[in-house]
């Protein structure tokens, strides 16, 4: 009999044990963090962009991979915080607070993360809102201006 209860005691510590892994991950998840660990900027390669609205079937046709403009791009992002809110998909009332990019990585990784009023979406994956917005869409029409 104490070798069955010793098992079920021990079943349950495991159960346990797993669900306050599994909390401790989710919670870890939905943290306030650095936009540049989100996008793991330090791995880009090259970016590619437009501005348009999000139901405009234009292609990404414009390439930035100077490193100086991605770095700068980069120092941009590092001046925000976002916090996941989940993989809702998202509509936008304003059209032209709007920046769709992808990122190309050094291990030729992809990533398409758009730029909607205050929230980062990436794509197929997860949505963030930006705690210290608004973003700065002036800078960004700026740069894609210069990088023209």
């Amino acid at each position: 009999m104490s070798r069955i209860l010793a098992k079920l005691v021990y079943s349950i510590g495991i159960m346990l044990l797993a669900v306050l892994v599994f909390t401790s991950i989710r919670m870890n998840n939905y943290q306030v963090k650095e936009l540049v660990d989100v996008l793991d900027v330090e791995e880009i390669e090259e970016v590619s962009y437009r501005k348009q609205s999000l139901d405009d079937a234009e292609q990404l046709n414009h390439i930035v991979n100077n490193p100086e403009s991605i770095q700068e791009l980069i120092g941009f992002f590092h001046q925000y915080k976002v916090k996941k809110i989940g993989t809702k998909k998202i509509t936008s009332k304003y059209t032209d607070e709007q920046f769709v990019f992808q990122l190309e990585y050094v291990d030729e990784r992809l990533t398409l993360p758009s730029l909607i009023e205050n929230d980062v979406v990436l794509i197929g994956e997860d949505q963030y809102l930006i705690v210290n917005g608004p973003v700065d869409y002036q800078w960004i029409e700026d740069f894609i201006e210069k990088s023209d």
